[in-house]
C-alpha cells in the first residue's frame, strides 16, 4: 500500500490544525491509487508515494508547485479548475481525462477523480483527487492479451499434441489387434482347408455319379457351391494373417491402376458404369510391392462396381506430392454409400455390407497398406446431392530406408 515519503509544506495562511493534518496523511497512507490532497481553493497540502512515482519526482520539487492545477498539462488546467469549483458544492466527479507531468518533461495519460472529505474536529473540508495512470493500465491489458494468446496458444498445441498421441495410441492398438487377429484367422482356416478339401472332393465324387434328373442332384450342386465359397474364404483368412516377403520395384503407378480398369472394363459396360481417369502428370514412378498394390487396386474397384449396380461413375485420380514423398490415390463411387455404423468398422475384420461377402477384402487391403507405412481412408455418404464413397490411399513414393533394405512385412 503506497505510503507518504514527504509532506509539502504550505504557506501559513493555508496551515490546518496539526490533529487534522495527521488524519489526511493516515488517510492517504490508504489510498493505492496516486493521490493528492488539498483544500477547496486546490492548494496542494500532501502527495503520496504512488503520485511521487508516477511524476518521478521528490516531494520537494512538489513543494514548488503550489496549486493541484500545476500537476498537469496546461491545456487540462481549466477544466480542473471547473471540476474543483463543482466538488467544493458537494459534487463527487470521476473518469476526468488529463496529462500529469513529469520531471522528465513529458505528459503520461490520467484519469482523475475528485471527493470532497468530510471535515475532521477542527479542521476544514479537503478534497482528495485520485491519479490513475491510464498508460500503465494500457500496458498492463497489453502484456494481459499477449499474455493470454500465449497461453491459448500454448494450450492449443499441447491439445494437438495429446490428439497426435492419441491417435498414434490407436492406430498402434490397431494394428497389434490386426495383427493377432489375422495369426488366429489363419491358424484356424489352415485348420478347417484340409477337412473342407476332403469334404469338396467326397461332394464332387458323389454329385458326379447322380444322373441329371436325379432329386438329389440340386442339393449336391449347392454344398459344391458352398464348399467352393468356404474355400475362398480360407484362403482369403490364409492371405490375411500369413506373413508375405515384400517385392519393392520401382515401377509406373498409373500402369497398376490402368491394368486393373482394363480388367474392369466389361463389368462397367454391363453396368452402364463410366470409368474416368484423373491422373497427375509427371514422373509416376513408385517403389512398392505393385502386385499388393494391384490387389488393394482391384479390391476397392470391385467394391465400388458393386455399390452401383444400376449404373454411375467410377473415378480414379492420382496425386503426387514430391515434397512430401507421398502420392495419394483415390478411387471414388456414385453409388448408394456404407453406412455410418460399417464406417467406423470398415478396417476390421469380417465387416461387410454384402449378403454373401467375408468382410475380409478391405481388411486385406488396410493390412497391405499398412505394411507400406501407408493409410487407407474412407468418406461416404448415402444421402444429399452427391452420395457415394470415395476411398483414399496415401503410401511414400520411396519407403523408409530400414523398409527398403528388408523388405520384410511385420
Amino acid at each position: 500500500m503506497p505510503e507518504i515519503k514527504e509532506r509539502v509544506t504550505l504557506p501559513k495562511s493555508t496551515k490546518r490544525s496539526s490533529l487534522g493534518i495527521c488524519a489526511n496523511c493516515a488517510f492517504l497512507k490508504a489510498v493505492h491509487e496516486a493521490a493528492v490532497l488539498c483544500d477547496l481553493e486546490g492548494n496542494i497540502l500532501t502527495v503520496n508515494n504512488a503520485l511521487m512515482d508516477l511524476a518521478g519526482a521528490r516531494a520537494s520539487k512538489l513543494a514548488a508547485k503550489k496549486y493541484v492545477v500545476e500537476l498537469f498539462a496546461r491545456e487540462f488546467r481549466p477544466a480542473i479548475d471547473e471540476v474543483m469549483a463543482k466538488v467544493a458544492k458537494g459534487q463527487e466527479v470521476k473518469d476526468i481525462r488529463a496529462g500529469c507531468l513529469t520531471s522528465r518533461g513529458t505528459i503520461i495519460p490520467v484519469s482523475l477523480g475528485f471527493s470532497l472529505l468530510e471535515p475532521a474536529e477542527g479542521s476544514a473540508q479537503l478534497i482528495v483527487v485520485s491519479v490513475r495512470d491510464l498508460m500503465r493500465e494500457e500496458q498492463l491489458a497489453a502484456e494481459l492479451d499477449r499474455t493470454q494468446s500465449e497461453s491459448e496458444s500454448l494450450l492449443a498445441e499441447l491439445d494437438e499434441a495429446y490428439q497426435q498421441l492419441r491417435r498414434t495410441r490407436d492406430e498402434h492398438v490397431r494394428k497389434e489387434r490386426l495383427s493377432v487377429s489375422g495369426e488366429l484367422a489363419a491358424s484356424v482356416a489352415h485348420e478347417i482347408r484340409n477337412p473342407l478339401a476332403v469334404i469338396g472332393m467326397s461332394i464332387q465324387y458323389l454329385h458326379s455319379k447322380l444322373s441329371p434328373g436325379h432329386p438329389f442332384r440340386q442339393f449336391t450342386s449347392a454344398i459344391v457351391n458352398k464348399v467352393k465359397q468356404l474355400d475362398v474364404i480360407t484362403t482369403q483368412l490364409i492371405d490375411y494373417g500369413r506373413p508375405r516377403e515384400l517385392k519393392l520395384e520401382a515401377k509406373d503407378l498409373h500402369q497398376n491402376l490402368s491394368q486393373v480398369l482394363c480388367l474392369a472394363n466389361s463389368k462397367c459396360r454391363e453396368q452402364k458404369v463410366r470409368a474416368i481417369t484423373r491422373f497427375d502428370r509427371g514422373p509416376s514412378k513408385v517403389i512398392c510391392d505393385h502386385n499388393l498394390m494391384d490387389e488393394v487396386f482391384s479390391n476397392l474397384v470391385m467394391n465400388a462396381l458393386q455399390a452401383m449396380p444400376k449404373g454411375g461413375v467410377l473415378t480414379v485420380k492420382t496425386q503426387f506430392d514430391r515434397q512430401k514423398n507421398q502420392v495419394a490415390i483415390q478411387i471414388q463411387d456414385t453409388g448408394c454409400g456404407i453406412p455410418p455404423r460399417v464406417q467406423a468398422q470398415i478396417s476390421k475384420p469380417f465387416v461387410t455390407t454384402k449378403r454373401n461377402g467375408a468382410g475380409l477384402g478391405l481388411a486385406i487391403s488396410h493390412r497391405i497398406i499398412d505394411f507400406h507405412h501407408g493409410s487407407l481412408t474412407c468418406v461416404s455418404k448415402m444421402r444429399g446431392p452427391q452420395p457415394g464413397t470415395t476411398f483414399t490411399i496415401k503410401i511414400p513414393i520411396t519407403p523408409p530406408q530400414e523398409k527398403q533394405s528388408s523388405g520384410r512385412l511385420p
